[in-house]
């Protein structure tokens, strides 16, 4: 009696240790868990729309050029090289003396020497005189102008009360810039003084003859 008693007693201390052993398990294994993730797919990541490049204009400078790069009027002090040649030389006693035949200017553009046309007749016999620009006066007058023109006869009668005329002189720097040239030029000198002067020559009228400059060694 006392053997089973006794057996009994180690089969309930067996059944209540097994629940223990499981719980402990239980507890040593969920760390193991939290230690150990489990792994997640990465999130695709979508990629953002290209920002388009911006369209570069081109600089206020760039596009537009200096002020002094073009010219588009001429000023009202400004000749026209083309028309000053022609134009006749008098002297002081109001005499004709020749015509402005060609003008040469230098590298920089300002205009050094007047070649002028002396006497002959319709360029035959004649000859070249070289004076300084600075040499020659130029003079222009004014032209007349009306400035209170009639005006139309009205009620359709022929004849009319005319208005009067007044005439007045334009200004001469006016009448320069329009036609592009002055009227004359004035030399300080005669046309004795001009015949009896020495001939001028061209840069070319050497090379024809033949006395062409010695070149120049680099």
């Amino acid at each position: 009696m006392f053997k089973q008693l006794a057996y009994c007693g180690l089969i309930a201390a067996a059944l209540a240790a097994t629940p223990v052993f499981a719980e402990t398990a239980t507890d040593q294994a969920a760390p193991a868990e939290k230690m150990a993730p489990t792994a997640q797919s990465p999130t695709p990541v979508t990629p953002a729309p290209a920002t388009p490049a911006a369209k570069q204009t081109p600089s206020a400078s760039a596009a537009a050029p200096a002020n002094d790069t073009f010219i588009t009027k001429q000023d009202m002090d400004q000749w026209r090289s083309s028309k000053l040649v022609g134009v006749k030389v008098y002297g002081p006693d109001q005499k004709k003396l020749g015509t402005i035949k060609d003008i040469l200017v230098d590298h920089d553009g300002d205009a050094q020497v007047i070649v002028v046309s002396v006497g002959g007749f319709l360029g035959i016999g004649s000859k070249d005189v070289g004076v300084p620009f600075k040499a020659m006066q130029w003079r222009t007058e004014g032209r007349a102008a009306a400035t209170n023109p009639p005006p139309a006869a009205t009620g359709g009668t022929e004849t009319g009360t005319k208005a009067s005329e007044s005439m007045a002189k334009t200004d001469p720097a006016v009448v320069e810039a329009t036609q592009g040239y002055p009227d004359m030029g004035i030399l300080a000198m005669t046309e004795q003084q001009l015949k009896s002067a020495p001939d001028f020559h061209y840069a070319s009228d050497a090379a024809e003859s033949g006395n062409r400059p010695a070149a120049t060694k680099p």
